[in-house]
C-alpha cells in the first residue's frame, strides 16, 4: 500500500480515536495509594499517530525531532509556553473570584429582565474572552449560568448557548484568545498588533451577528419573567482583593508586553513566560511566608497548588503528538498536494482564498477537532503564493474559531462544555446543538469572511 495513503489513514484514525475518547471516555482513573488520579484521555488518540508512524518506519529520529522543533517559523514549545502562561494567569484570576464577580455584575444589571440578562451575559462573556481565553471562560461561566437559571426558574439553554457561541466567536479578535490563533500567528510571523488590525472588524461583525441571531431564535424564552431572584452581591465573589488586583495587573502587563515585543525582536512566548513565572514566584513567596509564620490560609485564599491543579497539562502531549504526525504529512507531500489543489482553485484571488480556507477549515474542525485541523493546515497554507498567504492564514483562524459553533466536536472546549451540561442534567442533545449551529454559524462565517476579504481588497 502507498505510504501516503497509510499516513493519511493514520492521521484520520488518530483523530477519530481522539473524538471517541472525548465523547465516551473523557477520563482515566488511576489509584495510587489512597488517592484516585484523574487523567484526561483525549491526548491518547493523538499519541496513536506518532506511535503508528514510528512502528511503520515512516519517520526517523531526526525527522521526529524536526517535527518537535517546528518548521517554517512554527515553534511547538513556544506555542505551548505562550498558551499555558496565559491560561495560568486566567486560572489565577478565576480562583480569586474575578470571573464570578463579573458574572454577578452582569446579573445584577439585568435586575429581573430576561432580555437585559441575555445581552449582559453575552457582552460580559465576550469582553472577558477577548483578553483571556475562550476555554477558561466557558468552563468558568457554565456552572454559574446553570445555577442562576435554576434559581430564577428559567430555561438555561438560551444563556448557555449564548455564552458558548460568544466565547468561540470573540476569541478570534486577539492573538491570545484561542490556541489555534497562536499556532497560525506564530507560524506566519504575525505580530500581535498586525493580527489584531486584520481581525478586529471581522470579529466585531461575527460577534454582533451571533448575538442578534441567537436573540431572535430564543426571543420567546428570553423574554419570560425571571422568578425567585435573590439579592446578588458581586463583591462577595472576590475571595482575595489583593490577589485579584495582582492578577489583573499581570494580565494587563503581559498583553502590553505582547504588543510591543516584536518591535524589539523579542519572541512573544518569552514575554508571557516572564509574566507567568513572575506570578508563580509571587505565589510561592506568599505560601512560604505562610509556612514560616505558621499561619493558616482561609480555604478561599490562593495557593500555588490550587492554581496549577487546574492547568490543562494534557494539552502538552496532545499538541506535540500532532506536530509529529503533521511532520509526516509534510515530508510525504500530502499537505503540499492539498495546498496546491487549493491554489489551483483560488489562483491569485485573495477573495477566493479567504472563502475557500475559511469554509474548509470551519467544517474540517468538526471532523478532526480545531487544534489538529489548525496544525495540519499550517503546511497547507505554506504552499500558498506570497499574495494569498496572509488571507489563507487569517481565514483559517476564523474557521478554527467559528467552526467550534457548528458541532460540539469542533473544539475541546465544546466537548468539555457538553460534559458539564450532562453532569448538571441539562438536556441539550447533539442534534439540537447542530440545529442551532447550522442556523447561525454559516451566516456568521460568511459575513466574517466577507469583511476579511473586503479588507484585503482595500488594504493589501
Amino acid at each position: 500500500m502507498d505510504a501516503k495513503l497509510i499516513i493519511e489513514m493514520i492521521f484520520l484514525a488518530s483523530s477519530l480515536v481522539t473524538i471517541y475518547l472525548i465523547l465516551r471516555r473523557r477520563y482515566l482513573y488511576l489509584r495510587l495509594g489512597m488517592r484516585n488520579i484523574r487523567i484526561d484521555t483525549y491526548f491518547f488518540g493523538a499519541l496513536l499517530g506518532p506511535i503508528l508512524i514510528i512502528l511503520f518506519g515512516f519517520l526517523n529520529l531526526s525527522q521526529i525531532l524536526t517535527g518537535l522543533e517546528g518548521t517554517r517559523g512554527l515553534n511547538p514549545f513556544g506555542i505551548l509556553v505562550l498558551f499555558l502562561s496565559m491560561v495560568f494567569m486566567s486560572i489565577f484570576l478565576d480562583i480569586t473570584g474575578f470571573f464570578e464577580y463579573c458574572a454577578r455584575v452582569a446579573l445584577k444589571y439585568a435586575s429581573g429582565n430576561g432580555r437585559r440578562l441575555y445581552f449582559s451575559v453575552y457582552l460580559t462573556v465576550s469582553l472577558l474572552t477577548i483578553f483571556t481565553s475562550n476555554d477558561i471562560i466557558i468552563l468558568t461561566f457554565t456552572p454559574f449560568i446553570y445555577y442562576f437559571s435554576k434559581n430564577a426558574g428559567i430555561d438555561p439553554k438560551p444563556y448557555l448557548i449564548a455564552e458558548f457561541f460568544a466565547a468561540n466567536t470573540w476569541s478570534m479578535m486577539l492573538y491570545i484568545g484561542n490556541p489555534t490563533n497562536i499556532v497560525l500567528a506564530a507560524a506566519f510571523n504575525l505580530r500581535f498588533d498586525e493580527y489584531t488590525k486584520w481581525m478586529l472588524l471581522p470579529a466585531l461583525a461575527a460577534g454582533f451577528i451571533n448575538m442578534i441571531l441567537l436573540y431572535l431564535i430564543f426571543k420567546k424564552k428570553i423574554n419570560q419573567p425571571l422568578k425567585h431572584i435573590e439579592t446578588i452581591n458581586p463583591r462577595s465573589a472576590i475571595t482575595d482583593p489583593i490577589s485579584t488586583i495582582l492578577g489583573l495587573t499581570m494580565l494587563a502587563g503581559c498583553i502590553i508586553g505582547l504588543v510591543i515585543a516584536p518591535y524589539y525582536g523579542v519572541d512573544m512566548w518569552i514575554i508571557s513566560l516572564g509574566f507567568g513565572l513572575a506570578l508563580l514566584l509571587l505565589l510561592l513567596l506568599r505560601d512560604l511566608i505562610v509556612v514560616f509564620t505558621k499561619e493558616h490560609l482561609n480555604k478561599k485564599h490562593l495557593t500555588v497548588q490550587s492554581t496549577i491543579k487546574k492547568m490543562p497539562l494534557s494539552i502538552i502531549p496532545f499538541v506535540l503528538s500532532l506536530f509529529i504526525t503533521v511532520e509526516a504529512l509534510r515530508i510525504y507531500g500530502i499537505t503540499n498536494d492539498i495546498g496546491m489543489y487549493f491554489n489551483n482553485i483560488c489562483g491569485a484571488s485573495t477573495t477566493a482564498t479567504t472563502f475557500i480556507y475559511g469554509i474548509s477549515s470551519a467544517f474540517t474542525a468538526n471532523i478532526l477537532n480545531n487544534i489538529p485541523m489548525t496544525v495540519a493546515f499550517v503546511p497547507i497554507i505554506s504552499a500558498s503564493s506570497q499574495t494569498t498567504l496572509l488571507p489563507a492564514a487569517l481565514a483559517t483562524t476564523i474557521g478554527s474559531n467559528l467552526g467550534a459553533n457548528i458541532t460540539p466536536l469542533g473544539a475541546l472546549a465544546g466537548i468539555m462544555w457538553i460534559s458539564i451540561l450532562r453532569d448538571k442534567e441539562v438536556k441539550l442533545s447533539f442534534k439540537e446543538f447542530v440545529k442551532y449551529g447550522l442556523l447561525i454559524t454559516p451566516i456568521t462565517l460568511l459575513a466574517c469572511l466577507g469583511i476579511l476579504a473586503a479588507e484585503f481588497l482595500l488594504f493589501l
